[in-house]
């Protein structure tokens, strides 16, 4: 994936204490010649500020092509997460297709997943994604 495009809007749920932060967009990337596009949501805990999850699609012709989730925590030496997705038309019981990634921030004053993910509403985040033999990377922009 080369170029993910992001928009988002956050929307805050009630907890008991505190509540948790539901951040909802749209991305857009390329692999090689080809163009993706979907949708994204991220649940972020303030209890556990460099833990997120949520889900994902991939979006073609107005049809979900894949639909997965992913989940990311915020390391020493940056952000990295897995994902996971089925195709939309796939048997009950196929397997799903599963990667990993990670973003390249070079920022010191993002000290969390939250800030992360709240930066690109400022500017662009970047980073790289795996998949088997399949690799690339990614962006996040407003």
């Amino acid at each position: 994936m080369s170029v993910l495009l992001v928009v988002f809007s956050a929307v805050a749920a009630a907890g008991a204490l505190q509540s948790t932060l539901q951040l909802r967009g749209s991305w857009r990337a390329t692999v090689g010649t080809r163009v993706f596009q979907g949708t994204w949501t991220a649940v972020l805990d303030p209890k556990t500020p460099n833990l997120a999850q949520g889900s994902w699609t991939v979006i073609e012709t107005n049809r979900v092509l894949f639909q997965g989730t992913w989940a990311a925590e915020k390391e020493r030496a940056g952000w990295r997460g897995g994902w996971s997705a089925l195709v939309a038309s796939a048997r009950p019981g196929a397997p799903p297709m599963t990667g990993s990634w990670q973003a390249n921030i070079k920022d010191s004053t993002l000290d969390t997943l939250t800030d992360m993910l709240k930066r690109t509403a400022e500017g662009q985040v970047d980073g790289t994604w795996r998949s088997g033999r399949m690799a690339g990377s990614w962006s996040l922009v407003r």
